[in-house]
């Protein structure tokens, strides 16, 4: 069932028992699969009506996809740089693109009264089966589904209870029967402050959403804690800058556990989590695919298993997998 990549696709339910699954690592298609606007179209559509500036949009050059445009402003940064050309206008770019990715991502996000019952019910479930979670999405959905019900036990983030809700490594200890959950790429309840502290918003008078991007009293630095560089080189030097990040991820590169992947296509713009994923392998990996002609699914499959070098894969349609249900879709009003 699990070996070299042959072009075909499991049901998830032909390998759900096929091994202990106990991790999971979340990817933006399961906030898509609820929210078609999370989708990089949308974003890009909401980004150009607020924030981009026509030399931003002109770097698009047909393409929605942010990650990319940031990669290659980025790239321009450092030509420009090593040859000894002014490159302030590129970062002035690569920054404002920054900026609108995060505006759209606030802009285009759906209410919490949005969202049914059973998809937040489905979400905390899946969430609850596994040992440990990572996510690399921003938007609320895993939050919401934590808290879904009154109770956030058994998932445990590693902040403080009450006060600011920092970060605390002291709390990094994971207990029997908890289930930890890390935001790989951020988040946007989460914030980083001028002091390099990291903390996470709760719901007061105001909700989470409408807390995005507003000033925060007594720290003219804070900043949402979002990941948005282009390049997996770019994003793991992100990542390395703060502490929350940086132990995030040093979790996932030391979970020797079979691993389920869902909504992630681990595309180049990940090969940070690809080489993390890849410290143990020898551990199975579940991979979830969209359907597609077997040609386009033999080859997808074949980079992905170069590139882990994994013993085992098993590849798996994403729409046989409970988040990957259609039912769990948001109406749009």
């Amino acid at each position: 069932m699990a070996g070299e990549p042959d072009g075909t696709l499991h049901d998830w339910e032909e390998i759900a028992d096929a091994e202990a699954w106990q991790g999971l690592l979340l990817g933006n298609g399961l906030s898509i699969n609820v929210w078609k606007p999370f989708g990089y179209q949308s974003l890009m559509e909401q980004a150009a009506k607020a924030q981009l500036t026509d030399e931003d949009r002109a770097l698009f050059d047909g393409t929605t996809n942010f990650e990319r445009v940031l990669a290659d402003v980025n790239t321009a940064v450092r030509v420009a740089e090593a040859v000894g050309v002014d490159s302030s206008r590129l970062v002035e770019r690569y920054r404002s693109i920054q900026r609108a990715l995060g505006h759209a991502v606030r802009q285009v996000h759906l209410a919490r009264a949005q969202v049914p019952a059973r998809t937040l019910t489905t979400i905390r479930a899946v969430m609850e089966s596994s040992e440990w979670v990572f996510t690399t999405s921003y938007d609320l959905l895993i939050y919401w589904a934590m808290g879904y019900g009154g109770k956030y036990r058994p998932f445990k983030d590693h902040f403080r209870y009450g006060g600011r809700c920092e970060f605390d490594p002291r709390r990094y200890s994971v207990f029997e029967g908890e289930v930890p959950v890390y935001y790989l790429h951020g988040a946007l309840h989460l914030v980083v402050g001028g002091s390099g502290k990291t903390w996470k918003r709760v719901g007061s008078l105001q909700t989470i959403l409408d807390q995005f991007g507003q000033p925060i009293d007594g720290d003219s630095q804070a900043r949402p804690l979002l990941v948005t560089e282009g390049s997996a080189h770019d994003k793991l030097r992100a990542i390395e800058a703060n502490d929350y990040l940086t132990r995030a991820l040093d979790q996932l590169r030391v979970l020797d556990l079979p691993l389920v992947v869902f909504g992630s296509n681990l595309g180049p713009q990940d090969e940070h989590l690809v080489r993390a994923i890849g410290e143990h392998p020898s551990r199975p990996l579940a991979i979830s695919m969209r359907n597609r002609p077997r040609a386009e699914l033999l080859a997808r499959q074949s980079e992905i298993f170069l590139r882990l070098k994994a013993k085992r894969i098993y590849f798996y349609d994403s729409a046989t997998h409970p988040l990957g249900a259609a039912n769990l879709a948001a109406r749009q009003p």
